[in-house]
């Protein structure tokens, strides 16, 4: 949002903490949902992005309007998700059971999906250009970088020894501007 110049604020809850608060917003008591100031609730990445979009980048600049490079940005984004959603389920397997219960089969199959994930990313990122598409920061950047990071806090045992340096040095770039700074989360 930041990204596109839209004002909004942000309210912190935690899935495993703040479940009651969280269904006020998501029945599901999934993060991130967006309230609008009509009182209508996007929920899900997926749904939040693409208003987003359509309000606030008529020009198609993070997102091309249509054809292959719209499909193409589309397809790494969801690569990213795919990559988040992979290592959300690691970490549940691994902090959220009782130490007995993690099926290491499991966390291992995840952790698998988000490797294979991030070389994929690290391919697009190292394919010679500043961005991943095109001449401009994209939708795939974002995401990218935002899947990085939080890989980087959440499954960092998977960045062992530096594996995808182009998407590390995306990251860093990236997190030097305002938009990125500016809501980088810590810890």
């Amino acid at each position: 949002m930041k990204t596109l110049g839209m004002a909004f604020e942000t309210k912190s809850l935690s899935t495993a903490d703040d479940t009651a608060e969280i269904r006020k917003f998501n029945p599901v008591g999934r993060v991130p949902s967006l309230a609008l100031d009509d009182g209508e609730v996007l929920v899900d990445s997926a749904a939040i992005i693409d208003y987003l979009l359509e309000v606030a980048d008529p020009d198609g600049r993070l997102l091309p309007k249509s054809g292959p490079n719209r499909r193409t940005v589309l397809r790494t984004a969801a690569i990213g998700q795919g990559a988040m959603d992979k290592t959300v389920a690691s970490v549940y397997e691994r902090m959220r059971r009782p130490k007995d219960k993690v099926f290491q089969g499991w966390v291992d199959l995840v952790d698998g999906q988000t490797v294979s994930a991030l070389a994929s990313l690290e391919a697009l990122a190292a394919s010679g250009g500043e961005w991943m598409h095109g001449n401009g920061m994209s939708l795939a950047d974002i995401n990218a970088v935002v899947v990085f990071d939080q890989i980087n806090r959440s499954v960092p045992y998977l960045l062992k020894d530096d594996p995808y340096p182009a998407l590390a040095a995306l990251s860093a770039r990236c997190n030097r501007l305002p938009a990125f700074a500016e809501t980088f989360v810590k810890g």
